[in-house]
């Protein structure tokens, strides 16, 4: 099943995840699910627009409406393959990674504009999207773009998750990506989807470079 709007909103999305390795997701407690979405809708309100920071697969199929895209710099955290995958992209067997903001360095990605009016509905199927297991956590937290520095709501790791990936040496994250698959098709497809995503946007991460050129050498 492809992740798209109607598979987030009849929540088809998340029981195809919860069956496709029982045992392998534990749930957000839907209390906290909706107070981390309350909260920054509430910041949206006093800063009277919401934007969103695409890092990863909001890049290029961001699923959400989009008024506005910009290309933007997050300082203090870095794009990183820090949380494993065993489904998805993965399998209890194999297990994939996927993509987190860790603490550190910098980061180049695109800003989304979610428009006025809308923020209720799109904010309920991202947090569909990427709260389901509270493998992240929402912050309300300054780009850099053009026309200055403006707040939005960037969606950072969450080290105290049993999935996060603190420290994985370079080959064994090479060798995850290189191999793993799941019901949403192969770890290195996200990870080549994502160095096409950032192309087209004139954007550059010397990490994911390198990470596709030592994948395609395992993959082929």
């Amino acid at each position: 099943m492809p992740l798209s709007r109607d598979s987030l909103r009849n929540d088809a999305f998340k029981d195809q995840m919860m069956n496709e390795a029982p045992g392998e997701m534990t749930l957000m407690d839907p209390e906290a699910f909706e107070a981390s979405r309350q909260a920054i809708l509430r910041k949206a309100e006093e800063f009277g627009e919401l934007w969103v920071f695409g890092y990863g697969s909001l890049i290029w199929n961001p699923i959400v409406e989009v008024a506005e895209h910009r290309p933007a710099r997050l300082d203090g955290y870095s794009r990183r393959f820090c949380v494993w995958a065993p489904i998805g992209r993965g399998s209890p067997e194999c297990q994939g990674l996927w993509l987190g903001l860790d603490d550190g360095g910098s980061c180049d990605g695109v800003a989304l504009r979610l428009p006025e009016g809308q923020w209720d509905a799109e904010t309920l199927i991202l947090w569909r999207r990427e709260m389901i297991s509270a493998v992240y956590r929402p912050n309300w937290l300054m780009l850099e773009m053009e026309g200055g520095a403006r707040p939005a709501c960037v969606f950072l790791a969450n080290p105290e998750h049993d999935r996060y990936a603190d420290v994985v040496a370079h080959e064994d994250k090479v060798r995850a990506i290189a191999t793993a698959e799941g019901s949403l098709g192969t770890c290195r497809s996200y990870l080549y989807d994502l160095a096409d995503g950032l192309a087209k946007h004139d954007l550059r991460d010397s990490y994911i470079e390198q990470l596709v050129t030592d994948v395609r050498a395992v993959a082929s």
